[in-house]
């Protein structure tokens, strides 16, 4: 019995509730996804500590067409420098204490010179130490420029901007040069002098105190101590997922301790010394396990994505695959060897035969329901082909001119239409009756015509030429299938499809 007020299965689906974790599980998984966080900034620090070392040293950041100067962060390089295996580099680090030299050298100068009183002139002794001091300085600028000690770790590009400033400083275009010029007296006169050593400090020395160097250990690689920070972590992550993979064998004692531990696979990649920064897995998995993160929104965008991207041509290849498959199916024969299976013994798995109810049912409706609503327009077309018969008749032309016979082909011929479609009708429905009375008679008859009329419709098929044109017209048609529709499959808005299944997906407002 069909029910008259049938029920909306969305409405029965049940919303979503989500499991209750007690509170005290709640805040270990989310004080042991906080220690997953606190080691996953520690290694993010730790890979980004060398390229932006500059910022750490100095508290500068350079952006393209900005620079910010920012708080130093206390003395950080100087421990984490031994980490990541950084030295002074003792060619710059020499050369900036000679300069550092100079200027004690200058300000004792300046200091002893008598005030209010005509300058004498330079002592020899202090003349003789400023006159070394610069020799030096330029000796150490053309091996800096020679030898090029910021290239051992990849900052040559350091070297290049102190060259272009001191050129732009000297306007002399050689770097040698320029330096040779700078650290002399002609350019160090005393009107000079705080100009010219404010200048270094503040645009050359920056740059030249970046510079260091890193040791290489016996691998070939720069020397990276960060394991002694990480090993900390990696033991207690190791003792968690030996405690974790136990109490999953105990609450599931038919696992394998195999099968426990890739229970927690994602847990293995906090132990891993190498890429480290795969560590984002598992903490993700565990903000989201902990309800710290939210994440399915991001999920749900990121799936569309996907889906969106691949779906057209996942589907195109699907349907193009397919109808290949029939095609080829077709021409090698396949449509032959069905029409012979047809007679071969059915095997039936339900004690019924479909084909016979699902025609009782759909005669039922078109017999009951269909044949009665266009029995006036079937009337109208039987009237409307009587009399367009009936005029085409020789005498109908002759009996026209005689007197009051204008109207009787119209009610002949409505006549007649009603009539036919009165028969019709009732004998459809008579006919019906009768075959859906449980006679054996007729059921054999029936059995007998569709049989009789299978195996006719099969000799009419299996004919060579016959079959062969079917064949080809099956193959031209699936060809142009292909043409017309599958290759538009990529062009639909998958992006407006995925969002209205989602929105059927979404339980309904109460």
């Amino acid at each position: 019995m069909i029910n008259p007020h049938p029920v909306n299965p969305r409405s029965q689906t049940p919303r979503p509730v989500a499991k209750r974790v007690p509170l005290v599980v709640l805040w270990s998984q989310r004080s042991l996804a906080l220690l997953v966080a606190l080691n996953y900034g520690l290694v993010l620090f730790d890979l980004s500590y060398v390229p932006w070392r500059n910022f750490w040293l100095q508290g500068t950041l350079n952006l393209p067409g900005l620079k910010l100067q920012l708080p130093r962060v206390g003395n950080l390089t100087a421990l984490y420098d031994p980490i990541k295996g950084i030295e002074p580099n003792r060619e710059t680090d020499h050369y900036l204490r000679l300069v550092d030299q100079l200027q004690d050298q200058l300000e004792a100068q300046s200091e002893n010179e008598p005030k209010n009183e005509p300058k004498p002139e330079k002592s020899k002794s202090e003349t003789a130490a400023i006159q070394t001091t610069l020799q030096a300085l330029q000796d150490a600028s053309a091996d800096m420029i020679e030898s090029n000690p910021f290239g051992a770790v990849g900052k040559s590009g350091t070297l290049e901007k102190i060259k272009n400033r001191m050129r732009d400083r000297t306007s002399i275009p050689s770097a040698k040069l320029a330096f040779e010029q700078f650290w002399s007296t002609n350019s160090l006169t005393p009107q000079r002098q705080e100009s010219e050593l404010l200048f270094f400090d503040r645009q050359i020395r920056p740059l030249i105190e970046t510079n260091y160097y890193r040791g290489i250990g016996e691998n070939g690689q720069f020397v990276d101590r960060f394991w002694r920070i990480d090993r900390w972590f990696q033991l207690f992550f190791a003792f968690e997922l030996l405690s974790r993979i136990y109490g999953i064998k105990r609450r599931h004692p038919s696992l394998g301790w195999r099968e426990a531990l890739l229970w927690r696979w994602y847990d293995l990649i906090l132990l891993l010394p190498l890429c480290r920064w795969l560590r984002a897995v598992p903490l993700i998995l565990r903000l989201q396990s902990s309800r710290l993160l939210n994440l399915e929104p991001v999920r749900s965008q990121v799936s569309r994505g996907f889906v969106g991207v691949f779906a057209g041509e996942l589907i195109e290849v699907i349907a193009i695959q397919t109808i290949n498959q029939i095609q080829t199916g077709v021409r090698r024969g396949d449509l032959k060897s069905l029409l012979n299976a047809t007679q071969n013994p059915y095997v039936d798995l339900n004690d019924t035969n479909e084909i016979e109810v699902l025609a009782r049912r759909l005669s039922e409706i078109l017999v009951y329901q269909v044949l009665p609503k266009i029995q006036p327009d079937l009337e109208a077309l039987l009237q409307q082909n009587l009399l367009h018969t009936l005029q085409r008749l020789p005498a109908y032309q002759v009996m026209q001119s005689l007197p009051g016979f204008n109207f009787v082909p119209n009610r002949l011929t409505q006549q007649l239409a009603s009539g036919v479609s009165q028969v019709l009708t009732t004998v459809s429905q008579g006919t019906h009756d009768t075959l859906a009375v449980r006679d054996p008679t007729a059921a054999d008859l029936t059995e007998q015509l569709v049989r009789h009329f299978t195996l006719a419709l099969t000799e009419a098929l299996s004919d060579q030429n016959t079959l062969q044109e079917i064949q080809t017209l099956i193959c031209d048609f699936l060809e142009e299938l292909k043409v017309n529709y599958v290759r538009r499959i990529a062009d639909a808005d998958f992006e407006g499809v995925l969002e209205e299944a989602q929105l059927l997906s979404r339980p309904p407002r109460r």
